[in-house]
């Protein structure tokens, strides 16, 4: 097999996953904003986020490094695991202390912090369970992965829509949250340990310290990143109260939907990229070029639909309490552009060893995002939430495309994103007309749009020969 066959076969099969799982994983959401309102929609979405940050500590970089260098050696998998795991056993019980102390001190309502709390343990036990799944992309073996998280998000579905219809509320909910990462945990060790390598459980402080050293600028993007993309809810939350999360948040669920598009891309590829490094930059510049202009080709014209489909996509998804969600999702809507153009780059920074300036980039972003936050959030609100999170985002790009031409490739983005641009405006015009004159049903009006799109880069010849070559050894036999 090949290693365009090969890269496609991880990705194909996390996509795939990933479909299953955002379908199950939206209808959930959906549900839980139109039973249980926009104020407890709102808690449900701050308890997430909340000990979401917390789960960074936990994480503590160490995944990006299992990844790379297990994807670099193979032999030193057992060791990772048994130390990383060793030492995330720790962290948590610190983590979880701190969870409590703080949630405590912002003295929230009970229910609050109980969901708090339960999502805490949720937290702790997702980030056991990640050190066995990335084990599995080091390996290149992102099967094992797909079906463990489908298997987490058809539980979470099935056992929230039950608690739901039952009549239950946000304390059930969190339980089945719970339910479903302890899961996950125990079916993740099961198969690292039969399919790949088995923990080896030791504390050898010297490979902490060394590894630790490595893995803290991971950590600081990490949390930088998350900073500047959730920090809003937080402040929100604080700020404007519980409906005003709940009215955002129901927009930035859908942009956030995308994320793991990009996502499940480059952890397709981050693995390769760090064997490119050692062996070929030339293969590595390629890689990095391709993931770019692919994820462009998606982003762009999904930010320039979004924005105009907006007053018709959530009314139809959580209903008329949702309404000041619309201005909302044509804002964050372009978030999916910047995620497309950021990540490679940033996962390029990584595959090079170049963690720090990662961290440096990540940094001065959260800093600017709460700042901008504090300006205007009190003025605007969840819009000036919004505003805040496209600045940033397009700060954070500009200055991970300087860095990562500094030191590796400078990417010609003016090329790559022409043909697409043209063919995304004339999509978007098109399909602000029909919205304007017809009553054509939103589902087609996003069918339509996306086959005009495919035409016109067809039209526009946004595919180069050396797409229909990979194209072709993609589709080649690997037998």
């Amino acid at each position: 097999m090949s290693t365009v066959q090969h890269i496609t076969k991880n990705t194909a099969v996390l996509y795939a996953a990933y479909i299953i799982a955002a379908i199950l994983g939206l209808v959930l959401i959906i549900y839980v904003a139109r039973i249980l309102g926009d104020v407890t929609y709102g808690k449900f979405t701050f308890a997430i986020v909340f000990t979401g940050f917390f789960g960074i500590v936990t994480n503590l970089g160490m995944n990006e490094i299992i990844i790379r260098e297990v994807a670099r050696d193979k032999s030193k998998a057992s060791k990772y695991l048994g130390n990383v795991a060793i030492l995330r056993i720790i962290l948590s019980a610190i983590v979880f202390a701190l969870i409590v102390i703080v949630i405590n001190l912002l003295n929230y309502p009970p229910d609050i912090v109980v969901a708090v709390y339960i999502f805490g343990v949720y937290t702790i036990i997702t980030s056991l369970a990640n050190i066995f799944r990335v084990t599995f992309r080091a390996f290149e073996r992102m099967e094992y992965e797909a079906s463990v998280n489908v298997l987490e998000r058809v539980i979470t579905t099935s056992l929230g829509l039950l608690v739901l219809f039952m009549g239950f509320g946000l304390i059930e909910l969190a339980c089945v949250f719970l339910i479903a990462s302890i899961t996950n945990l125990f079916l993740s060790y099961l198969l690292c340990a039969g399919k790949f390598a088995r923990p080896k459980f030791e504390i050898d402080l010297g490979f902490w310290k060394e590894t630790i050293k490595v893995a803290i600028p991971f950590s600081l993007s990490n949390t930088f990143l998350l900073i500047y993309v959730r920090i809003d809810i937080v402040m929100l939350s604080v700020m404007k109260g519980d409906a005003v999360v709940g009215w955002y948040n129901a927009a930035y669920n859908l942009v956030l939907s995308f994320e793991p598009i990009v996502f499940v891309f480059m952890a397709a590829l981050f693995p390769i990229m760090s064997r490119f490094y050692i062996s070929s930059e030339e293969s590595l510049r390629v890689v990095y070029e391709k993931s770019f202009k692919y994820l462009v080709l998606l982003g762009l014209p999904i930010s320039v639909g979004g924005m105009v489909l907006a007053s018709r996509i959530i009314p139809f998804l959580f209903g008329g309490l949702f309404a000041n969600s619309i201005v909302a999702l044509q804002i964050l809507i372009w978030n999916c552009l910047l995620l497309s153009m950021c990540r490679p780059m940033l996962y390029l920074l990584g595959s090079i060893n170049r963690q720090g300036s990662m961290a440096l980039i990540s940094g001065i972003g959260a800093l600017i995002n709460v700042g901008l936050n504090l300006l205007l959030i009190p003025r605007w609100s969840y819009i000036g939430a919004g505003i805040t999170t496209l600045v940033t985002g397009t700060l954070v790009t500009i200055a991970s495309w300087y860095v990562a031409s500094k030191y590796f490739y400078t990417l010609p983005i003016h090329k790559i994103m022409a043909n697409p641009l043209i063919a995304s405006i004339i999509m978007g015009a098109i399909v602000y007309w029909l919205t304007q004159t017809t009553t054509m049903n939103l589902l087609w009006l996003i069918v339509l749009g996306a086959v005009l799109y495919l035409i016109l880069l067809y039209l526009t010849r946004a595919f180069s020969k050396d797409d229909i070559d990979l194209l072709k050894q993609i589709i080649k036999p690997s037998w």
